[in-house]
């Protein structure tokens, strides 16, 4: 067991009904793919404190960045949509810091719908902040449990998440914002069938995959989406074994 690689998983703050201090907590389901594809993880409280990140980051081999609420406009330079949801500053600063951080150590790195967001506005790039302001897009919060998949999703040839899912495949869907314009050094690696990007990865370096749809609820209904945490998993190895 505690030769698995270890994935650092960065905390959300919420808090409970009436209540005003926040929680640093975390959704079962993300803890549970990971641990099912072969890793170890370990949730991080959230700091700005980047000695305390660092040290943090000296116990992991990987960083999984959640799903969450929306991400602060201001931080990529623009003002709020009138249909933005929840922000809090504090998990925007703390989890764009550490995976920065983590990405200077050439640490893999895997986000998810927030994730991938976070990861984009990190290394440059912006948000769609509202995906039903343009009409040409379909709904991309589905009603049905995540287990089952919404919507088709075509990857790019070649990229990490073709290789896991083919060209072709099916995602679920719980967001409301998605990519803009891409970060610097980053490519969209699949998208669905109205144009939302659900995938972007590094050009180049290490394992550093967002997607926009949530796999770890996939895990036991589409089996590619197991093999994609399997896949982080396998490059969490290599990082740990130097």
């Amino acid at each position: 067991m505690t030769d698995r690689p270890k994935i650092a998983v960065a905390c959300n703050l919420d808090t409970a009904q009436g209540g005003a201090v926040p929680i640093v907590g975390l959704l079962e389901t993300y803890t549970d793919a990971v641990l099912e594809g072969g890793a170890v993880p370990f949730v991080l409280p959230a700091t700005t404190d980047e000695t305390l990140l660092n040290a943090y980051l000296d116990m992991a081999d990987g960083v999984l960045m959640p799903g969450g609420i929306d991400i602060d406009p201001l931080i990529y330079n623009e003002g709020p949509d009138l249909n933005i949801g929840r922000l809090n500053p504090l998990l925007d600063h703390y989890q764009i810091a550490l995976i920065r951080l983590a990405r200077a150590r050439s640490m893999p790195i895997f986000g998810i719908c927030r994730g991938v967001q976070v990861m984009n506005v990190a290394f440059g790039g912006t948000l769609v902040q509202h995906l039903a302001n343009d009409k040409r897009t379909f709904n991309h919060r589905q009603t049905m449990h995540g287990k089952w998949p919404s919507h088709k999703a075509a990857a790019t040839p070649g990229s990490v998440v073709a290789r896991v899912f083919g060209l072709d495949f099916a995602v679920n869907s719980f967001h409301h914002q998605a990519v803009g314009a891409v970060a610097p050094g980053f490519a969209v690696t699949a998208v669905s069938p109205d144009g939302v990007v659900e995938a972007i990865e590094a050009q180049s370096g290490a394992f550093c995959v967002g997607v926009q749809w949530h796999p770890e609820r996939l895990i036991h209904s589409l089996p590619a989406n197991l093999e994609l945490f399997r896949t982080f998993t396998a490059a969490a190895a290599e990082y740990q074994a130097g």
